[in-house]
């Protein structure tokens, strides 16, 4: 087993615990749902008629009713309980959000009599709206906070093992340049795909088929290279369009931009 198949082996396992704490972190969200949902109706559940429903966020609660005009449930307001600056962890205040608009039908009419209660609740039990609704995510702080350590630690560590995957594919593939060259796919419908490199700063070869270092600096820094590009010329004989290539040298290339170019496009490089 090559290390590249052993860093991947240890990606799946990592994974596989990524997925299975996001599991367990998606029910105690589900619990603290369930909670609010009960704190909630405890204040509002008076408010409601008949096939109103309720749907809750972590911060925001949605009232909606049946529409038999659009058939489906309409959006009649909805409240948020949040902290007045995003720094502090808390809620302190209770906010309210409804649409406007002149029809005066019957939904219309019942929606500003729910707007009615639902202002009436939020005058009289603000206080303790607010209170109870920092209690309750605080009951499920711990185990939340437990899980995200957890699945955010796991997660840098499958980053780290992805980048040392791409280190290790790198470096063979320099190795390869630097010897007998490296080959890219060559579409002939879409040569633009192909490679492009700044050979000087102003100085763009574009349509490279293959790369090969040829020499390096005693820096090591810059590179000679050998180049192979290809393009579509006209064959007037065939009276068609046909593909040339053209193989040329460079001198003094930087090898980070030669790195680059082999990298980004490993892709389409041939085996």
């Amino acid at each position: 087993m090559t290390k590249i198949e052993i860093i991947k082996k240890a990606i799946i396992s990592n994974e596989e615990k990524i997925d299975k704490l996001k599991t367990k972190k998606r029910k105690v969200e589900e619990s603290k749902t369930d909670a609010l949902s009960r704190m909630y109706m405890k204040y509002f559940g008076e408010c409601l008629v008949d096939d109103d429903t309720i749907e809750v966020s972590d911060t925001y609660v949605y009232f909606k009713r049946f529409d038999s005009d659009y058939n489906y449930h309409k959006e009649m307001l909805s409240i948020s309980v949040r902290p007045t600056s995003w720094r502090d962890e808390e809620a302190d205040k209770v906010e309210t959000s409804f649409y406007s608009t002149s029809a005066n039908n019957e939904f219309e009419l019942k929606r500003m009599v729910l707007i009615g209660k639902v202002g009436q609740v939020i005058l009289d039990f603000q206080d303790d709206i607010i209170a109870e609704y920092n209690s309750t995510r605080a009951s499920f702080k711990v185990d939340i906070s437990k899980f995200n350590k957890e699945i955010w630690a796991l997660e840098k560590k499958v980053r780290e093992m992805n980048s040392e995957i791409d280190t290790i594919e790198n470096t063979a593939l320099m190795k390869k340049v630097e010897s007998e060259g490296v080959e890219f796919e060559v579409d002939e419908e879409n040569l633009y795909r192909l490679p492009d490199l700044d050979v000087r700063f102003d100085w763009n070869v574009r349509g490279i088929k293959k790369i090969k270092v040829t020499g390096k600096t005693k820096s090591g820094k810059s590179g000679d290279l050998e180049l192979v590009t290809v393009r579509k010329n006209w064959n007037s004989e065939k009276d068609e369009y046909e593909i040339v290539s053209h193989t040329n040298t460079y001198e003094r290339v930087r090898m980070d931009k030669i790195n680059y170019l082999v990298s980004w496009n490993k892709d389409i490089i041939v085996d």
